[in-house]
């Protein structure tokens, strides 16, 4: 009789959606290798399986066939199970073997959908900055309304991600394109307070504004970059190619 189960030590999902996981199946022998016949570590052995072992039913001895394996919203590699026995956690001399598989999550819907549209929020929003002053009150408006959107993406995505009490990736994602916003409109209200009510000259606020567009966009930049740039692109594109 064999026993197996499903374990993944530390699981964790900080990275999320680019999160990767080694699945890992412990096989072990309990009891009764026969009818009326107790398990004798002494004369069978745990071991991968021979040509003996086998008696010609299949063409792969040392190897285990994984066909038909869904996991929900994660890519695998069928072809990259590694095999490696190691000693079990009670008893002595004794041995289990682990299956490992790796899986990667299919982050497509945030890279090719999410992704992008915050980063074009976050562009039209600092093009608000270059509106005539006179206009100041609309154009901080417009990015209320922009923040205001990006809100409802975040309740739409929050119900998505995994629930848990540390932030993860996409979660700091959304908080630095709208903490961007708020000091935009920050910004604007300091700029119309300035001119409105100790006289600066129109002139000699562009360059505040100026530099504030820099930053910004700098910082999306920044923000899509480091999105992107912690993606394990190896075995994604490896995995992605193999299943599509």
């Amino acid at each position: 009789m064999y026993n197996a189960t499903l374990s993944q030590e530390n699981m964790r999902v900080d990275m999320f959606p680019h999160d990767r996981h080694d699945l890992v199946i412990k096989i072990g022998i309990l009891a009764h290798r026969g009818p009326g016949h107790r398990w004798d570590r002494n004369e069978w052995m745990l071991n991968l399986a021979t040509n003996e072992d086998s008696q010609g039913s299949t063409r792969i001895p040392y190897g285990l066939a994984v066909d038909h394996v869904s996991v929900p919203d994660f890519l695998h590699d069928k072809d990259g199970l590694q095999f490696e026995f190691v000693p079990l956690s009670f008893g002595s001399g004794d041995k289990c073997l682990h299956v490992k598989l790796t899986v990667v999550r299919d982050s497509g819907q945030y890279d090719k959908n999410i992704m992008p549209t915050l980063a074009l929020l976050n562009i039209v929003a600092v093009s608000c900055i270059t509106r005539n002053f006179a206009s100041a009150t609309a154009s901080t408006e417009i990015m209320l309304g922009i923040a205001f959107v990006e809100i409802g993406i975040r309740l739409s995505i929050d119900s998505r991600l995994p629930s848990v009490g540390y932030q993860i990736k996409m979660q700091r994602t959304l908080n630095q394109c709208f903490w961007m916003l708020c000091v935009l409109v920050l910004e604007s209200n300091v700029v119309f307070f300035l001119v409105k009510k100790r006289g600066w000259e129109i002139e000699e606020t562009d360059y505040v504004d100026l530099l504030a567009a820099i930053g910004a966009l700098s910082f999306t930049v920044h923000i899509t970059w480091s999105y992107y740039r912690e993606k394990d692109r190896t075995t994604y594109d490896r995995i992605a190619a193999k299943v599509m």
